[in-house]
């Protein structure tokens, strides 16, 4: 029996043109603080979404009971092996607390910090805030997508496939985010701010730097939470196929069909924000001929 494995996903894109949506998306972004704050509202907004409905899909494959059984084991009860797939689902969503700090409250601390960078008031922080069609869209379809239905194997193994693309694609994000915005712009810009301008913040019991919500789940030369989720969801995808009566080849397709899913609305999403702002940018430069005029 074939397995899934990290190869076998990056066979199916192109992905140095995948993360060049990315990449060119974070430059532009990076130009002007104002449009690096509406980015990261952006993204971290998704994220904030694709995080919690993680839950569900291990709470739906959970409650399939019967769906995933191992089929050297006679006794229909103790065959079921639906939890032990949900377990490895699980691991991405209990990490997002799980250490003393939500990943939502290491967001907000982010957030804070680069609308102190960019100079926005309460009023214009919260303007941004204001969650454009698109955007919400985009997270409805997510949700829809993440979180499976109990019972049905085919929505199941979709979300599997789906959710193991936002692990992967979210790996390459956080690796992308780091390297342009610490490492290519050294000592300008959002990194001087960081650098010379913030320090940690004392939320709970320990003190956190801002961008420590990007470290936590990827940086560049080096893995975080992302990567190392992405295993186990290769590990659930693989008991997929030692637990349901289908060909590998229908397993597959549906895997499959759930990936590729993501990485269109992921996509999607990155050619929305660079779109914003480049909006932003060109108004910006407007305003900058006005005033020298």
């Amino acid at each position: 029996m074939a397995q899934f494995t990290e190869s076998y996903f990056e066979e199916l894109y192109d992905f140095a043109e995948l993360d060049n949506t990315v990449s060119s998306t974070i430059r532009l972004a990076a130009k002007d603080p104002q449009a690096l704050y509406q980015f990261f509202h952006r993204y971290m907004y998704f994220n904030g979404y694709a995080s919690s409905v993680i839950a569900r899909l291990a709470s739906s494959i959970a409650m399939s009971r019967y769906l995933f059984n191992d089929p050297t084991v006679a006794v229909k009860e103790e065959a079921d092996r639906g939890f032990q797939i949900s377990a490895e689902i699980m691991i991405a969503a209990s990490d997002e607390g799980s250490h003393e700090i939500t990943h939502r409250e290491l967001a907000q601390l982010l957030d804070k910090t680069l609308g102190d960078y960019a100079q926005l008031s309460t009023k214009e922080r919260n303007a941004v805030a204001q969650v454009p069609k698109w955007l919400d869209e985009i997270c409805q379809e997510t949700m829809a997508k993440y979180q499976g239905t109990p019972g049905d194997a085919e929505s199941l193994v979709k979300a599997i496939g789906f959710h193991a693309a936002s692990e992967l694609m979210g790996d390459r994000e956080y690796a992308l985010l780091d390297m342009i915005i610490r490492y290519e712009n050294e000592g300008i810009g959002f990194d001087r701010y960081l650098e010379q301008e913030t320090k940690a913040t004392k939320i709970g019991k320990h003190r956190y730097l801002p961008w420590g919500y990007i470290l936590i789940h990827g940086k560049y030369e080096g893995t975080g939470a992302e990567a190392k989720h992405f295993v186990h969801v290769l590990n659930a995808l693989n008991m997929v196929l030692k637990y349901r009566p289908e060909s590998e080849e229908q397993l597959t397709e549906w895997a499959v069909e759930g990936f590729k899913s993501f990485v269109e609305l992921q996509q999607s999403l990155f050619r929305k924000i660079f779109k914003e702002c480049l909006e932003m940018n060109q108004v910006s430069e407007t305003s900058q001929i006005l005033t020298i005029a």
